[in-house]
């Protein structure tokens, strides 16, 4: 028999060991926890000293704590000796470590989201952190200002918030507006079947009960705006100069709440390339 085939496997398991080391943060141990919903989430944890912020990083819509953005993220925060949480939420699936696709059923709600983000914020004060910086990207943004805005932890010090989003600004606003009108009418009418929405980047397929989409439409333009004036803790925004996600006039919003603004001249919603090292140096920045 041809020794090729063997050959091959073993390369590509030495790639996929290769793959796995570097898709965690430096030091990095996956952990999993019991959550109070009574699933279990998984998280990405690098330990550090306690002299030093402990940092979570929070991901954006349907992804996981793998997602380039967030990955780079967290390795940035552990070379320069932060401890760093990275959690994945479970969006109702039982230790879920894959990306959730739009077309899947989706029962998860950003009350459920944010019961998880308190739960790993509490984790991380459990370990003797009293200093603890929250970084979103995107939706995980906007979800660490709803976390803020509802009895946030005292050892939350600061948020710092990159592609900051508000509930379906990727969207017209008329579409937004009818599907948001259709979805309550269901919903004071008890209607819990499954309707095809438009959300974020999903397009006409995010399947989901109304109570469902109108738990995240809820967070809309004027309450992003006013959450930030109102934030208990400094925010930090980091904002890509050409995220065509937004019209202009949002980061001038933005830059009217109080909460300290950066522009990235050239960087998209991704901050990808070589505005990643852009990205990195804002957010360390923003920590000293």
């Amino acid at each position: 028999m041809s020794t090729l085939p063997i050959t091959r496997r073993m390369a590509l398991a030495g790639l996929a060991l290769l793959i796995l080391l570097f898709s965690l943060p430096l030091g990095a141990d996956t952990v999993q926890e019991k959550l109070p919903s009574g699933r279990y989430g998984v998280a990405s944890f690098h330990q550090a000293e306690l002299s030093k912020p402990a940092i979570l990083v929070l991901h954006g819509f349907l992804t996981t704590h793998n997602f380039n953005t967030v990955m780079s993220i967290a390795e940035l925060l552990a070379e320069n000796g932060n401890t760093v949480l990275a959690p994945t939420m479970t969006l109702g699936i039982n230790a879920r470590q894959g990306g959730l696709s739009c077309d899947a059923i989706h029962t998860h709600t950003l009350e459920g989201d944010l019961e998880e983000i308190a739960f790993w914020i509490d984790w991380l004060n459990n370990r003797g952190h009293k200093h603890i910086v929250l970084i979103g990207h995107s939706s995980g943004s906007l979800e660490l200002l709803a976390y803020l805005n509802k009895n946030p932890h005292p050892a939350v010090k600061k948020l710092i918030a990159t592609s900051l989003v508000y509930a379906d600004g990727f969207n017209a606003t008329t579409l937004v507006e009818q599907q948001i009108a259709a979805a309550q009418q269901k919903h004071r009418q008890g209607d819990r079947s499954l309707q095809s929405y438009t959300l974020s980047y999903c397009r006409n397929n995010f399947l989901a009960p109304p109570y469902v989409y109108l738990s995240y439409t809820a967070w809309t333009r004027e309450r992003v705006l006013t959450a930030l004036k109102q934030s208990p803790v400094p925010v930090g925004i980091i904002m890509g100069g050409k995220d065509n996600r937004f019209q202009e006039v949002w980061v001038q919003e933005l830059q009217q709440t109080g909460a300290e603004v950066l522009i990235i001249p050239g960087a998209t919603h991704f901050f990808d390339s070589h505005h990643e090292f852009d990205l990195h140096d804002a957010i360390l920045s923003q920590l000293e």
